[in-house]
């Protein structure tokens, strides 16, 4: 009897452990499954080597795989896709499995669920965003609207109350996701592209949160458990800013260089276009850069480049009804028709230069030879000789 105890003890030491299962419990990215042992369970290279777990879902179809040995003490089971929200699995030792060694697979068995639907991207993915902005959620799966709508929100810098979002429907919707070349992949899995907008105008330059909270559902009720919060920042308010080179800071524009109106968002090129630049004499047009595009393109400002009179006054006029890109009105148009003028002509001193040039060997009686040189608003002690 004794001997029998000693001799089933010794068979139970022998046992091929499992050491490690991956995943178990609750995770929402699910795309192996992947087993670790404490000895050689098989004959590493062997094609023929069995599968030593089995596995059972709740989705047969969704947990199709491969299997194969990465070494003699671990197995993976390579699922052909992500798997979906919603699938629950168990994992078992295969009976029977047995070590090269003979050693018999211990008994055991893993469980894990891939909970409810998470985020895998979304549109924009950061940054700075519209007072309006629209934003695509690309889930796992399938999740509910009455979830989407109750789980999903808005946080806003400045406002301690929870702001809801507005889900996206009819054209709005379509000509989202054709715009962003998701239309073919919605029509095969509609409830898997959530599109939706924060319920009210965001204020200027505060940050944002988009949150995607617990309780989003797929249709069968498996609720998400783990949130997720996507940061923003709202742009500033549509503004122009004047600049042009001076000899300081306190300075007038240099006649000789170009006077620039920038704006910090996009205009349509044709109303930027209609800008001008006027003194008591003149009205000026802007010029583009060949790199700006065409007429109906947008830029990010306008340039006056000549040579200006000095000394005079001028103000940049600004069309009626301006407005940036997305229809915001300037936030400093009080500052227009901005009045600039321009300084005296800088200092120069220039002599002549290649191409061609003049040296005068004989241009005065009894003088050595003589190199002509321009001279402007240079000091008033310099001897000069003419």
């Amino acid at each position: 009897m004794l001997a029998g105890v000693v001799l089933s003890l010794a068979g139970g030491a022998q046992a091929l452990q499992v050491t490690s299962v991956t995943p178990q419990g609750e995770v929402a990215r699910v795309r192996q499954v992947v087993a670790k042992f404490d000895a050689p369970a098989v004959t590493f290279g062997d094609a023929r080597a069995p599968a030593p777990l089995s596995l059972s879902c709740s989705d047969a179809q969704a947990t199709r795989g491969t299997g194969r040995w990465n070494s003699d003490r671990e197995w993976v089971l390579e699922f052909d896709n992500d798997l979906p929200p919603g699938v629950n699995c168990t994992v078992q030792a295969r009976a029977g499995f047995r070590s090269p060694q003979g050693a018999e697979l211990a008994a055991g068995s893993w469980r894990f669920t891939t909970g409810g639907p998470f985020v895998q991207g979304i549109r924009p993915g950061g940054g700075r965003i519209d007072e309006e902005q629209f934003f695509v959620l690309q889930l796992n799966g399938p999740a509910t609207l009455a979830s989407l709508q109750a789980s999903v929100s808005c946080q806003v810098e400045g406002l301690g109350e929870r702001v809801p979002v507005r889900l996206l429907a009819g054209r709005e919707r379509e000509d989202l996701l054709k715009a962003l070349h998701f239309d073919q992949a919605v029509a095969r899995e509609p409830l898997r592209y959530a599109t939706l907008a924060c319920n009210r105008r965001l204020p200027p330059n505060a940050r944002v949160q988009v949150v995607y909270g617990r309780g989003v559902a797929t249709p069968s009720g498996v609720p998400n458990s783990v949130e997720r919060r996507f940061d923003y920042q709202v742009r500033e308010p549509f503004a122009a800013s004047f600049s042009c080179e001076r000899e300081n800071a306190q300075a007038a524009c240099l006649p000789i260089r170009p006077m620039r109106l920038d704006f910090n968002a996009p205009v349509p090129r044709k109303l930027a276009a209609q800008i001008r630049l006027k003194s008591a004499r003149t009205a000026l047009e802007p010029t583009f850069d060949e790199g700006e595009g065409d007429a109906d393109s947008v830029v990010n400002g306008v340039s006056f480049k000549t040579l200006f009179p000095e000394r005079t006054g001028f103000t940049i006029e600004l069309p009626r009804g301006f407005k940036d890109a997305s229809g915001r009105a300037l936030r400093n148009a009080d500052s227009f028709p901005l009045k600039v003028a321009t300084g005296p002509m800088p200092p120069l001193a220039k002599f002549a230069a290649a191409p061609f040039g003049i040296v005068e060997r004989f241009a005065e009686p009894d003088s050595g030879p003589l190199l002509p040189v321009t001279l402007r608003n240079v000091e008033a002690a310099l001897r000069t000789q003419a």
